[in-house]
């Protein structure tokens, strides 16, 4: 009687096991989520490319990806447990820490010279010829949040303060970080200026929308020298999901070296055709700075002690500090990448 029961018992639980594995089968791959500014700024074009190359489903996985005005918000509404990961500037994770929310970095995405320049409204050109005549004018560019000044905020503060115009100089104005804001804000005369990257600052410029002022792609640009090998943008992700999810940075992040090693093979050309961008001439805009700026991407998202030995004076030179006792290395949680 005992025999007949455990095998019923054994027969029964075969069942419901088999019902789990095909519910879980019915219910497809498991999605990783992810957030970045976009799309199709430079930086945080590895990530779009994982899931055009079918990279995520190689792995078993769906990679679903989130566009956000910045990469503040993006790792912001990581933190709210909406997304596990998130693409930010590396140099904007220790005012996250000082809050008190613990993030990490776990793979470098790009690093060097931003691909970025200050746009002025074109009836503006004969009064607004350089930097410093941009004091007591007002600036589009995305805010953040409460928790940090956004990367762009932090670049722009530092380019002006080259040029003699303070902070507290010029009105700062609230502008996504995607061609419809900076547009916007351009045409509607709500700004005077925007700071932007590629591809938003070529595209601007060619629509007549914007006229460039000035570019750090320029080897004359102040404060060039000292920004040449930071690590501009990372994949981050709350510390929750280091300590509690490993495996998903283990896939995460084969996934991103995967994209990265592609691109390192591939033309720009062949690169933004993979993006599937259907206007001629946006595609353009993308092929154009990546064909200027060939080591703007990561080749292995590893950290490499140079760069960030420049971001640790970066940060110095913005006076972002890290928090009391904590080196930079503390802000990098590279096992999985370097695997």
């Amino acid at each position: 009687m005992q025999r007949r029961t455990m095998l019923k018992g054994l027969a029964a639980s075969a069942m419901l096991g088999g019902f789990r594995a095909q519910a879980a089968q019915d219910a497809g791959p498991a999605v990783i989520r992810v957030n970045i500014p976009g799309p199709h700024l430079l930086p945080f074009l590895p990530i779009e490319l994982i899931p055009k190359l079918g990279i995520d489903q190689a792995l078993g996985v769906q990679l679903a990806i989130r566009y956000l005005p910045s990469g503040i918000l993006a790792l912001e509404d990581a933190l709210a447990g909406n997304a596990q990961f998130a693409g930010v500037a590396f140099t904007a994770l220790p005012a996250f820490i000082a809050k008190h929310k613990p993030v990490a970095a776990i793979a470098v995405l790009s690093s060097g010279v931003p691909p970025y320049s200050v746009l002025i409204r074109p009836d503006l050109a004969s009064s607004v010829r350089k930097l410093s005549d941009l004091r007591g004018r007002s600036i589009g560019i995305p805010m953040g949040s409460v928790t940090s000044k956004t990367y762009l905020q932090v670049m722009l503060e530092l380019w002006l303060a080259e040029h003699g115009v303070r902070s507290n100089e010029v009105r700062w104005v609230q502008t996504n970080q995607n061609l419809a804001g900076m547009q916007g804000s351009l045409v509607s005369g709500m700004v005077d200026a925007v700071f932007c990257e590629e591809p938003l600052a070529g595209t601007l410029v060619r629509k007549k929308i914007g006229l460039q002022l000035a570019s750090l792609s320029e080897p004359s640009a102040l404060g060039r020298v000292g920004w040449a090998k930071h690590i501009r943008a990372v994949l981050a992700c709350p510390r929750e999901v280091v300590e509690r999810q490993p495996h998903q940075i283990e896939l995460m992040t084969a996934m991103l070296k995967r994209s990265l090693r592609w691109m390192q093979q591939r033309k720009a050309e062949e690169i933004v055709a993979k993006l599937g961008v259907e206007d001629a001439e946006l595609r353009q805009d993308l092929i154009n700075p990546i064909k200027r700026i060939p080591n703007l991407f990561s080749s292995d998202g590893r950290f490499k002690p140079a760069e960030v030995e420049a971001s640790r004076q970066f940060l110095i030179e913005t006076k972002v500090p890290l928090p009391p006792g904590m080196s930079i290395q503390g802000l990098i949680a590279d096992k999985w990448v370097n695997q």
